[in-house]
Order: C-alpha cells, then structure tokens, then sequence
C-alpha cells in the first residue's frame, strides 16, 4: 500500500465503509455475486438486489438462506437487517439464493426467468437427494431437460410439470 498504510479487513466482511458491507450470494446455478447494503439493508432488500441481477420478477417464490452457527440452514428473515440477523446467527456473511415455496403446477409460473429458476432448484434437488424420484423419473427429466435445451421449450413445459408432481418432496420447504 502507498505510504506504507495497512488498512486492517475485518474477518467476516469486506468493509467498504462503516455504512455498508458486502455480502456473497450463491445463486441455484452455483455463481457466487457480491452483493453491498448498508447496515440498515433488510433481507428484502437483498433479495430485490439479487432478482434484479437475475431479471426475475416473481420474487415471492424465492428466499435467501444461510447456514448457522450449529451448520443448520436457516432463512433470512426479510424484514429485519440482514446485517444483524447474519452477525447473530450466521456462520459466514455467505448467503444462498432459493425456491421458498413450491407451486402445485409450474404453469402457474408466468416468466421464463422463474421457470428456469425452479429447474435449477430441482435439478440440484434430484442430485442431492433431497427430492425422491424413482430411477425412470430421473430418466425422464434428464431427458425433458436435454430436450428443452434443444427445442423452445413449450412443448417440454408441460411434460416438465407433469413429471415435476410425480416427485415432488413429501416435505416442503418453509
């Protein structure tokens, strides 16, 4: 550093100012983004940060999530600051972008951005474990998905949601 200054980083955030910090959000593609708020920031308020970046518009579907001290996952509280709730009860300042609440049918959601959104989610579900499908319904959606990457996707649409309820996880997430 000129002058020889060394400017001290606190262990837990990146400090731009004592108004402000950085935090990091891995969405459902694995991509990590920084996102900075002031002290004051809520969770909604970095959630709108983050669906802007994405270009999603049906945020209510959606949530940021964290691990604990105790390595539980656990959801921001969107009205109170997230500084404090990270500080309180987070292990790290590293937030994880994700579906919150399941629709029953997947043509109710109306913008693309969302609809990939909730793939994504599934898909890293089904790899996971955390969502149980039997091996042909595996198959199946390994096959819809290759062939909405090479088709426009309306047409697998609907068989995606047909096959999204045959394994939809008997425990939701809230």
């Amino acid at each position: 550093m000129p002058f020889g200054l060394k400017l001290r980083r606190t262990r837990r955030y990146n400090v731009l100012s004592k108004n402000c910090f950085v935090t990091r959000i891995r969405l459902l593609d694995s991509n990590v983004i920084e996102c900075t708020l002031s002290v004051e920031s809520t969770g909604q308020e970095c959630l709108e940060a983050v669906a802007q970046r994405l270009e999603l518009r049906e945020t209510h579907y959606f949530g940021l999530w964290f691990l604990s001290k105790s390595q539980q996952a656990r959801w921001v509280e969107l009205e109170k600051p997230l500084k404090k709730h990270l500080d309180k009860f987070a292990n790290e300042p590293l937030l994880f972008f994700g579906v919150m609440f399941y629709v029953p049918n997947v043509s109710w959601l109306q913008q693309e951005a969302t609809r990939y959104q909730y793939y994504l989610q599934v898909k890293k579900d089904v790899l996971e474990g955390r969502l149980r499908c039997t091996l042909e319904q595996v198959i199946r959606l390994a096959g819809l998905a290759v062939q909405g990457k090479e088709r426009d996707g309306q047409h697998v649409k609907s068989h995606f949601s047909l096959r999204l309820q045959c394994c939809w996880p008997l425990t939701g997430k809230n």
